[in-house]
């Protein structure tokens, strides 16, 4: 017999973390994690460094070129990366 409050698992360990504050920083790993998958193999291989601080997604590149043209679609790219998390955790993008 069911009872009638019941409520799925993912339901519960979504409102747990919430309520601890700590889906933030998962948000903010999935960010990080994600990376290769917007922007493609190409792009990831010419990452050195990437983490997350405060919104800030900072981005270490191996090509000076690459990081010029990132730079130009910097605004489509945070677009991509908080829809695929489905969160707006990037606000800015730093590449050096």
């Amino acid at each position: 017999m069911r009872r009638k409050k019941t409520q799925a698992i993912s339901s519960v360990i979504k409102e747990v973390l919430k309520q601890q504050d700590l889906n933030k920083g998962m948000l903010e790993r999935r960010a990080v994690n994600y990376w290769e998958k917007v922007l493609g193999a190409a792009v990831a291989r010419a990452t050195h460094r990437i983490y997350i601080r405060e919104g800030v997604l900072h981005v270490e590149m191996t090509s000076s070129v690459l990081r010029n043209e990132l730079m130009m679609w910097k605004d489509k790219i945070i677009i991509n990366l908080n829809q695929a998390i489905g969160s707006d955790v990037v606000k800015d993008i730093v590449f050096r």
